[in-house]
């Protein structure tokens, strides 16, 4: 029976940290290698919470000593592993951001940026390669000096994504020191070689900056879980639901910061904030409630015609006696 692997991100420890305070928010994606990927193009499967969650912040004013529970909305993520698999290896790979200023429309473009490197970084064999060998040796200078060059690689895509989607007066709000963009704190990596439900820490150290006499160290406590699938024949359109209403609900939770932070912005923040929200309830909002119309239709087409725990062409056949009764 196929099951799936469950990532639970529980909760963030600030042990050490370079500033007086922070409001961190996560960028957490599970990368999933076994025989099925291995087969296509990409050799790897990519998880990743919706872009709509690209900043949820954990706790505001986050101090050294201090643990703060971590989101479902980003601290879960699930892949599906098939029967009979001769290798399966999975990879939590996690930024930690400080929330500032930056855009919403620029975070979310700088998360999708960030997604689609590490995809094509975890699809090159070289890198699976290194990871492997050094998780197999359990060698922390190895996963240090990988996470530095994968870490090396993403920011410069990540800021290229957010910039490019600045509007002019945002970048002249920027050089000017208006607008202050979100920072990266510090990333990290963890292997599951196999998957055994099983506890977990992943330690996020920041390197050591010029002029700075501390650095960043933060803790991630979690598990890893296995659940056996229930076979759903609709199951692919409830997913489908899910995410859509989960946008919708993520959008609307956006508006409604957004709006507060409104009642409390200077008369230099208010346009951008009013432009933001402009964007978000013409474009996104917009946007995610046709989705989601167009998954409950779907949805509730596959559930006329497969009953929940049934199979394909029950209804049709109960139709069909009773017609000829």
């Amino acid at each position: 029976m196929a099951s799936d692997a469950v990532i639970v991100l529980e909760t963030l420890r600030c042990i050490r940290e370079a500033e007086k305070g922070s409001e961190p928010y996560l960028w957490p994606v599970l990368i999933r290698i076994d025989d099925l990927t291995l087969q296509s193009d990409s050799l790897v499967d990519v998880i990743a919470p919706v872009s709509a969650n690209a900043r949820v912040v954990i706790q505001n004013d986050m101090r050294a000593g201090q643990t703060a529970a971590i989101s479902p909305r980003v601290g879960l993520l699930r892949t599906r592993l098939e029967d009979n698999l001769f290798e399966t290896h999975l990879i939590l790979v996690v930024a930690l951001w400080d929330a500032d200023a930056t855009p919403e429309a620029a975070v979310r473009a700088g998360f999708l940026a960030f997604v689609s490197e590490l995809r094509a970084t975890f699809g090159s064999a070289l890198t699976l390669s290194e990871i492997q060998q050094a998780e197999a040796a359990n060698d922390e200078a190895a996963k240090k000096e990988i996470a530095k060059a994968i870490q090396e690689r993403l920011d410069k895509r990540v800021r290229s994504a957010i910039k490019s989607n600045l509007t002019g007066p945002q970048k002249v709000a920027v050089k000017t020191g208006l607008l202050d963009l979100d920072d990266v704190l510090v990333s990290g990596f963890k292997g599951f070689p196999t998957a055994l439900p099983a506890p977990f820490t992943l330690s996020l150290v920041g390197e050591t900056r010029p002029n700075v006499a501390s650095r960043h160290v933060f803790e991630i406590n979690g598990k890893l879980e296995v659940r056996e699938v229930r076979v759903d024949r609709c199951q692919a359109q409830v997913e489908a639901v899910r995410k859509a209403q989960s946008a919708v609900d993520d959008i609307n939770r956006q508006i409604k910061k957004l709006q507060d932070d409104l009642k409390r912005a200077s008369p230099a923040e208010k346009p951008f904030i009013f432009e933001e929200i402009r964007q978000l309830r013409e474009d996104d909002l917009a946007s995610a409630q046709a989705a989601l119309g167009r998954a409950l239709t779907a949805l509730s087409i596959c559930r006329s015609r497969v009953p929940p725990g049934g199979l394909p062409g029950q209804a049709e056949q109960g139709t069909s006696n009773q017609t000829g009764t």
